[in-house]
C-alpha cells in the first residue's frame, strides 16, 4: 500500500510538471560547460525532472541492494 501512494504521488509531481511546463514555451539560453543551448522552458523543466527521477532511482535501488546484499560475505566465509 505505502508503494502505491508513492507512486502515486510521483505520478503526480510529473503530470504537475508536464502541466506547469506547457503554459510556459517561452525560448531560453541554457548555457552549460562547454555548449549553449536555446531550449524551450518546457524541454529544459522536463531534462532536469527526469534526470532528477533517474538520479533518484540510482541511489535508491543501490542503497537497498546494498542493505540486501549485507551479510552475504559472512555467511560464505563461515561455510567454507
Amino acid at each position: 500500500m505505502r508503494r502505491l501512494v508513492f507512486i502515486f504521488f510521483t505520478l503526480l509531481v510529473i503530470l504537475l510538471g508536464f502541466l506547469l511546463g506547457s503554459t510556459n514555451q517561452q525560448l531560453t539560453e541554457l548555457n552549460l560547460l562547454v555548449v549553449r543551448l536555446e531550449l524551450r522552458v518546457v524541454d529544459i523543466a522536463v531534462i532536469f525532472l527526469v534526470t532528477g527521477l533517474l538520479l533518484g532511482l540510482v541511489f535508491s535501488l543501490l542503497f537497498s541492494l546494498q542493505r540486501k546484499t549485507r551479510g552475504w560475505f559472512s555467511k560464505t566465509a563461515d561455510k567454507a
